[in-house]
């Protein structure tokens, strides 16, 4: 699977035509647990002994920014820890220790540490845009079988996506055309995905 990019127009500040950047199409969320399955699955290592791992590097980079430190992250990234204040204050006099408190860890990724392989433009991202919330029933399906016959599956994320329709509506719309023999799942949730329905 190659990731998907696509361009939006910022506003150009000097006037004129506005200037296109590329942007990722979001494929959605993996979640932690798929990863760990993956790793147990290629490895020798069992689910609980990478949880564990995981949990115990978590717990010890917490404990170093704790005390101030900046702290490397494998070959990830490094994490920074920050402090805030719980209101604004324009003077030192206004400053109480009690006041202080670490805020959110900033992550900077490292340098090696950038996706690769190969992106391919996504056509499908500019047909099916946030206008597709105004489409019926039908259109929908219609958008969604075009889909289908280029990619062969769909996840219900992505179908949200394609269609601007709430997780929920997405899901009674995909349960139904599946009750009217359109379609059939495969997997299980969160990794089920959608086909066409092909009689044999």
């Amino acid at each position: 699977m190659s990731a998907r990019y696509d361009f939006r127009k910022a506003p150009n500040p000097q006037g004129g035509e506005g200037v296109l950047y590329p942007r990722l199409v979001s494929m959605g969320t993996i979640p932690w647990k798929k990863i760990v399955d993956e790793i147990a699955h290629d490895s020798s290592f069992d689910p609980g002994t990478i949880m564990g791992v995981m949990h115990e590097v978590e717990h010890r980079v917490l404990r170093h920014l704790s005390d101030g430190f900046r702290v490397q992250v494998g070959e990830m990234c490094y994490a920074e820890p920050t402090v805030e204040t719980d209101r604004k204050v324009t003077s030192e006099s206004e400053l109480h220790a009690q006041s202080v408190r670490f805020g959110k860890v900033l992550l900077q990724p490292s340098k090696k540490f950038r996706p690769q392989g190969h992106l391919e433009r996504a056509e499908l991202a500019r047909k099916f845009g946030h206008s597709s919330t105004k489409l019926t029933s039908d259109e929908r399906y219609e958008r969604l079988t075009d889909y289908l016959r280029e990619h062969g599956t769909i996840s219900r994320a992505r179908y949200c996506e394609l269609t601007g329709l709430l997780r929920s509506t997405a899901q009674r719309e995909l349960n139904r055309w599946i009750a009217d023999g359109k379609l059939r799942a495969t997997g299980h949730a969160p990794h089920r995905v959608y086909k066409l329905m092909v009689n044999d």
